[in-house]
């Protein structure tokens, strides 16, 4: 596979019969509005729901997702469930169902393609333990290779203790976990101009790696892997910032006994920077073998041509083909 993509959204087509036939009616509904579906969450009144409910027939469609991989000439593709089907808000046991069904319906997608789809799951984070038995499940039964995470679960930072078990959990089976944003909290000041995604995402991406690092979770799992969606959003622009801060702020000594740049090595970030210059930055701040292609299919924010994008930004030959396919089947463990 020369071309992989790590950050490409799916609603399996199982999952949508199941909320069709009303199995999870508590949380959330398929409706008909002026011809066309759409998926109404349930969600408590403090949760934030992001705006648009439309289901996109390329979402759970399997032969226009197969298009998608082809239109964007990738090989393959790491498919994983919108952030919007995390279901944090639900009720634990409800989530761990929710969650069981997402990845049930990714593992029959990839079984239905296994050269064109490699599954990612998800987990019900509002329960640690939860969280880490549907991992050890979505891997070894399954047989998924990443697991998607929120850059929050309800509005607690991935450094809280309960997280715990989820992570010793992928840490011990060797998968990678990829974090996606969604935003949480006082939304006045991000309504406008779409600031909630341009700005929003890329600032919630940013907290959850601090937290990630500066909270302790890589001191304590030095073997985890995560991958950033979005560039990094705007954290590997700000690692000196943080390096700095280390230095002069006695606080951020609590969990590091090293720097907190010294972390990057468990840091991989997607190419969805929108900008050549700012991909051969973030090359140079995190590595060459730490970049792997990200297109957010398939969203307007994301790219139609990631593989075109990567090649034409004068990276050389060698590290074009690290961040096509080799960094991210190398961390997948396959090929």
């Amino acid at each position: 596979m020369e071309s992989i993509d790590i950050h490409f959204h799916v609603v399996p087509p199982a999952f949508v019969e199941a909320v069709r036939r009303g199995e999870f009616a508590d949380v959330v509904h398929i409706e008909r509005r002026s011809g066309t579906d759409h998926m109404l969450f349930h969600a408590p009144p403090d949760v934030v729901v992001e705006p648009g409910s439309a289901l996109d027939p390329a979402e759970h469609e399997v032969p226009l997702i197969v298009e998608g991989l082809n239109r964007r000439q990738l090989d393959a593709a790491v498919i994983g469930p919108s952030p919007g089907l995390f279901f944090y808000w639900a009720g634990p046991a409800l989530g761990a169902r929710l969650a069981g069904a997402l990845n049930d319906g990714i593992a029959a997608m990839v079984r239905a393609h296994p050269d064109r789809f490699i599954g990612m799951g998800t987990v019900p984070m509002q329960d640690g333990a939860l969280a880490a038995r549907e991992v050890e499940r979505a891997v070894t039964e399954l047989g998924l290779r990443a697991i998607e995470v929120c850059t929050h679960v309800n509005g607690v930072d991935l450094d809280h203790p309960s997280f715990t078990p989820m992570f010793a959990a992928v840490e011990r089976l060797n998968v990678p976990v990829f974090i996606h944003p969604q935003n949480w909290g006082d939304m006045r000041r991000w309504k406008s101009h779409h600031i909630w995604n341009l700005v929003g995402f890329p600032t919630e991406t940013a907290l959850a790696a601090a937290h990630l690092i500066l909270g302790g979770v890589f001191e304590k799992f030095p073997r985890l892997k995560v991958v950033l969606a979005h560039g990094g959003g705007y954290f590997p622009y700000q690692v000196g910032r943080l390096d700095h801060g280390y230095d002069v702020r006695p606080e951020l000594n609590e969990h590091l006994p090293r720097h907190p740049s010294e972390y990057l090595g468990g840091i991989y970030c997607d190419t969805l920077t929108h900008s050549g210059m700012a991909l051969r930055y973030l090359l140079e701040r995190v590595g060459d073998d730490h970049v792997v292609i990200g297109s957010d299919y398939p969203f307007d924010m994301g790219y139609d041509h990631p593989v075109a994008m990567v090649r034409e930004s004068g990276l050389g030959r060698e590290r074009e083909a690290k961040v096509l396919g080799k960094n991210l089947a190398k961390l997948l463990g396959i090929g």
